[in-house]
């Protein structure tokens, strides 16, 4: 069974390669449940966004039984992971019990939909991206004011800058900016509140850029806009920086990702998970 070290290496593993995961376009649309048709969170997406296939839709190994089909012979599976929640109880000096919630993390083994005899065309939504993408940004409930202006995000005085749409290459370009400083503002002490007393260069202000970017790429994908088409290049600095620090601590790449759904889920007011990177139906086994 996998562990934090064992998903951490695999994205290790996407990064020495030269991928960055969440600078990814999903022409197909995110990852999702062949079974449920509900999209993969957090450090799935990550874990299912390198792949030859043209669907985008995964299963288990008995979710296909269950649909009458069998996996092709031969094939592999990719690990994803999901939060089970434990309940321990302990007493106390004084003999009074405590139930305390504990999150483990477990592993199912996914298949992609062309590894097996099923036949399911992968769901296309008839819309326009850019009018997706702005649905989005009027969507935000509370959101903070947006103004014109070089990109940033100001945490004092809640408000994106960000120029004209018409100053950007593309459309696609102006939105995945705009989702970036969005994700940013979803760190305010009066939305999801992470930490913004830092300097630049520091580990936290690194962090919270990562959030952001992974953030943006959700909502990207989630649009169906071309992410970081041309505006960011793979950069071997960048991809030395995040492949020391992931092998340094082998729970961040779950725990930033698990803050970038945070934020996309805040943006899109679905609220805050239940839980971290859960699968998404109970035939999972």
């Amino acid at each position: 069974m996998k562990g934090y070290k064992e998903i951490t290496d695999e994205i290790i593993s996407k990064l020495q390669q030269g991928a960055i995961p969440w600078r990814r376009t999903w022409k197909s649309g995110l990852p999702a449940n062949a079974v449920t048709q509900k999209p993969y969170k957090g450090i799935n997406i990550w874990l299912l966004s390198d792949h030859k296939y043209r669907s985008n839709l995964w299963l288990t190994f008995n979710q296909t039984k269950l649909l009458d089909g069998i996996v092709n012979k031969g094939e592999h599976g990719r690990q994803i992971v999901y939060w089970q929640i434990k309940t321990r109880i302990r007493e106390d000096d004084l003999g009074d019990e405590h139930r305390d919630e504990v999150p483990l993390l477990r592993t199912y083994t996914v298949f992609n939909i062309e590894q097996t005899t099923i036949k399911m065309e992968t769901e296309t939504k008839e819309f326009d991206p850019i009018i997706e993408a702005q649905r989005i940004v009027d969507g935000y409930e509370d959101g903070p004011e947006i103004v014109s202006g070089e990109p940033s995000y100001s945490i004092e005085l809640d408000k994106i800058r960000i120029p004209s749409i018409s100053s950007f290459d593309s459309p696609d370009e102006y939105y995945s900016t705009l989702f970036h400083e969005l994700s940013h503002s979803t760190g305010h002490s009066k939305r999801l509140s992470r930490d913004f007393k830092n300097h630049f260069g520091s580990d936290p202000y690194a962090e919270e850029e990562i959030i952001s970017e992974m953030s943006a790429s959700f909502l990207s994908g989630i649009a169906g806009v071309d992410v970081y088409s041309k505006t960011i290049e793979n950069s071997v600095a960048y991809i030395d920086h995040w492949t020391k620090r992931f092998a340094d601590n082998t729970k961040l790449i779950i725990r930033l990702s698990s803050q970038a759904q945070k934020s996309t889920d805040w943006i899109l007011g679905n609220g805050q998970l239940d839980g971290d990177d859960q699968l998404n139906n109970s035939a999972q086994e």
